[in-house]
């Protein structure tokens, strides 16, 4: 086994620090307060060619792998961008996954190449009533000669009103005709029509991400934007998760590695009682532990990349790394903010930023309860739980 990082993982990581060190941590906390879309950063990234590293070459994209793209989100959440930054790799992940596993060449072609250039592309999946339960959604669209009418609401739609297009699942036909599962469809669909209607969500955590209610009300799409096979939409989706759960996963590693660099500096600063506080084992002993918890979590991280990127089952591995992943960050979020104390939650200091943010990653896009029921049945053969 080889644990050492390829040289083409190390310059990818040392392009991707130096693109976050242009910014700094002051950049994603005026983000945060003015609930601001980081343009800049984004433009960066495209040009960069982050958004397209797991895009074929063919196609115009850097034909990397998970390995690779988890490298770079680990690299952008540890050098100051945490949850926010690193998830603007996250959409066009999945959109372009599901267009290369499921679309014709011709789609391929033509919308491959968008994202490449920078097209953002934002996940519309949640609904109102239908959260980790995909199989209850209630949107629908009809086909109408070449074209699909959608009508519903899908609601957490991050980046929905910044996007470009939304890609999207909606019923072409109800449970009643077919399998629970079945009669679900699979859109890319572009947000210029004028049926579209936003409505931002005030939220605790990734505030330069907008996430919004998104209305459907008559939009049209083409049908030579419905991806894959009309009504296995779900299963098409269920393709694309092993990628989601991989970079989910390395999410909140790296916003816990920044947490936890920023506390291990503040207790070397900070004296208390004419000692450095970083010398008393009730702050330094939680800290080592974060460092050995983070470590072991990247290490999962990397095997589901490698077991994905190599062609093999990676789906416990993948459910696994999101798990430990999202409890690791959390913690080390957490633990620097204790070891800041009262200043841990001034705003200036960036550790409640980090510790709201990542908190995500223990609900979303996966909860840590339907991972654990994942691997109980599916893994150890028990008895489904829900």
């Amino acid at each position: 086994m080889n644990f050492e990082l390829t040289d083409e993982q190390k310059l990818l990581e040392r392009t991707a620090v130096d693109l976050m060190d242009e910014y700094g941590l002051d950049y994603w906390y005026e983000k945060d307060e003015t609930e601001e879309f980081p343009e800049e950063i984004w433009e960066d990234l495209v040009d960069a060619g982050f958004i397209g590293m797991k895009i074929p070459q063919e196609y115009g994209g850097e034909g990397f792998g998970m390995s690779e793209l988890a490298t770079a989100s680990l690299a952008v959440a540890r050098n100051g961008g945490g949850v926010s930054g690193a998830n603007l790799l996250t959409s066009p992940v999945i959109g372009s996954t599901a267009i290369i596993e499921h679309g014709t060449e011709e789609q391929k072609r033509r919308l491959l190449s968008e994202i490449v250039d920078g097209s953002f592309v934002a996940i519309g999946l949640t609904e109102p009533n239908a959260g980790l339960d995909t199989a209850g959604i209630e949107m629908h669209a009809e086909r109408d000669g070449d074209e699909y009418v959608l009508n519903g609401t899908k609601i957490w739609t991050t980046g929905g009103k910044r996007a470009d297009y939304i890609l999207t699942v909606a019923r072409t036909s109800s449970p009643e005709e077919g399998a629970r599962h079945g009669g679900i469809s699979l859109f890319f669909v572009p947000t210029d029509d004028d049926g579209f209607e936003f409505n931002k969500i005030d939220k605790l955590s990734m505030r330069a991400l907008g996430s919004y209610e998104t209305v459907f009300d008559d939009v049209r799409v083409s049908a030579e934007n419905l991806i894959g096979t009309e009504g296995e939409g779900f299963f098409h989706v269920l393709n694309t998760l092993n990628t989601e759960r991989i970079n989910w996963a390395a999410i909140p590693v790296g916003a816990g590695e920044l947490a936890l660099n920023l506390a291990v500096n503040y207790a070397g600063e900070r004296e208390a009682f004419e000692r450095q506080i970083g010398r008393n084992q009730g702050i330094q002993f939680p800290l080592a532990e974060n460092k050995a918890d983070l470590e072991t979590a990247k290490l999962m991280i990397y095997k589901a990349a490698w077991l994905y990127d190599n062609g093999h089952d990676c789906a416990m591995e993948a459910n696994a790394a999101k798990l430990v992943g999202a409890k690791a960050g959390f913690d080390a979020c957490n633990q620097a903010v204790q070891t800041y104390g009262g200043m841990g939650f001034a705003n200036e200091y960036h550790v409640e930023r980090l510790f709201r943010d990542v908190r995500l990653a223990q609900v979303a896009p996966v909860s840590d309860e339907l991972v654990k029921a994942y691997i109980g049945e599916h893994v150890l053969d028990l008895p489904r739980s829900y």
